[in-house]
């Protein structure tokens, strides 16, 4: 009996241990989970408690920026009362004046000069009218005034060797009516672009070849009445349409000094914006008047059979400014198509082609350099196969806004008789007053 039981003895010691064993990895896990788990707890509190803080904060600056500003209008207001307590009201005090023209109301007054020297290389060194040598060309004076609240004049006086001349004298209405300008006096005719503008204002010393065989050497510029109508842009950005009718004056197209029906002359213009640099104008002209002669010369009475001057016209200009070196760089392109048809006696008539393109690049601000080229026709009846064209370099310098020397060469060449083939001038033109050196 003795041995049995020693026997079963370790049987009973060896299942506490197991369950000691089990109880002890049991309490293990539940204390790892109880940690792992309240490590998550206490992060998401951390979370919302931040998420609060920061809530909070913007509240609290909110509140802060509204006092500051609630206190700064009661110190402006506090200030604003103090000062319209304590000021002084000004003391009253009449002005007098017996003068019946004030300084002010003066019209505006600009003085344009141009003067020059030519040299002829042609063999024999002259021509009948062109000689090597100095010349003064003109002086001009311009005059511009606002005549009152709805109208403005313009006027110029051209002194020459020769004499005294008007150039131009008209009165502009802008706001006539809604988006029309109307003009009336003497001035300049919208032929094209550049017949608009005087000679001290042009690119090149002279006007285009083109334009004084079919125009006249002076140009359109007669006494009527001009309309200029900014028109919708419907298939451009800006267009302009300019009616004109005048006197027949210029006698190289029409009538002249002598009686005749109003010459009638239309442009069309329109603009285009290519980019934020650059722009494209395109216009297209059309005129007609008669040439006949009517009214009374050397005591007789004339009264000729009508007979009309037709004329047209196309111009083209691109203009590329960089941006913010538009006054630095820039490159100008224009060209002008005539044409002319004029009937005469004897069911004569004439007709011709002519034209001009030059290119024009601005190296700096005070340096420019361009090249005209010239076609013309002669202005004259059988003119068939017959041309004339020039080739025209030039280089100006603008000492300033009011100074401005040029040097040009013009080189002519064609089938038909020319007084000067090779032709050098070096010009200077100056201005003082408001308007410089404008155009018209």
């Amino acid at each position: 009996m003795v041995s049995n039981q020693r026997s079963a003895k370790p049987v009973c010691k060896k299942f506490p241990f197991q369950r000691r064993i089990f109880t002890i990895s049991f309490l293990f896990f539940f204390m790892l989970a109880s940690v792992l788990f309240a490590q998550d707890i206490s992060k998401n509190t951390a979370d919302s408690l931040k998420q609060q803080l920061l809530q909070l904060q913007e509240q609290i600056n909110r509140l802060e920026q509204k006092q500051a500003q609630t206190e700064l209008e009661q110190l402006k207001q506090q200030a604003w009362q103090q000062a319209t307590s304590t000021a002084e009201k000004p003391e009253q005090k009449n002005f007098k004046s017996g003068q019946r023209s004030l300084q002010a109301w003066n019209p505006e007054r600009s003085v344009t000069g141009d003067a020059y020297l030519q040299g002829i290389l042609n063999e024999d060194g002259f021509t009948e009218s062109h000689r090597s040598g100095a010349y003064f060309r003109v002086i001009g004076l311009h005059i511009q005034s606002n005549l009152d609240p709805f109208s403005l004049t313009k006027i110029a006086l051209e002194v020459t060797p020769e004499g005294i001349e008007l150039g131009e004298a008209y009165v502009t209405w802008p706001n006539a009516l809604k988006n029309i300008s109307l003009t009336a006096g003497k001035f300049r005719q919208q032929f094209g672009v550049l017949n608009r503008w005087h000679a001290h204002g042009l690119d090149q010393f002279e006007f285009p070849l083109a334009l004084t065989t079919i125009l006249g050497e002076e140009g359109l510029n007669q006494i009527g009445l001009s309309a200029e109508w900014l028109m919708p842009a419907w298939s451009a950005h800006a267009s302009a349409l300019t009616m004109q009718i005048t006197n027949g004056q210029n006698d190289h197209l029409f009538a002249g000094s002598l009686f005749s029906f109003p010459a009638v002359l239309t442009h069309l213009k329109n603009y285009y914006d290519l980019n934020p640099a650059a722009y494209l104008e395109i216009g297209i002209t059309g005129m007609v008047g008669e040439n006949n002669l009517r009214g009374f010369q050397d005591g007789q009475r004339i009264d000729e059979k009508q007979r009309l001057t037709r004329l047209a016209g196309l111009d083209v200009t691109l203009l590329w400014e960089p941006l913010n070196k538009t006054h630095y760089h820039s490159f100008l392109w224009r060209s002008e198509l005539y044409y002319a048809d004029k009937q005469l006696p004897l069911n004569q008539n004439i007709s011709a082609l002519c034209g001009y393109s030059y290119a024009e690049f601005r190296f700096n601000e005070w340096l420019h350099a361009g090249l005209r080229l010239d076609y013309t026709q002669p202005f004259t009846i059988d003119n068939d196969g017959k041309y004339i064209y020039q080739v025209v370099p030039y280089i100006t310098w603008w000492q300033s806004h009011w100074v401005r020397l040029r040097l040009q060469y013009n080189y002519s060449d064609g089938n038909v008789p020319l007084q000067t083939r090779h032709l050098i001038r070096l010009q200077l033109t100056w201005a003082a007053g408001p308007h410089k050196h404008e155009r018209y």
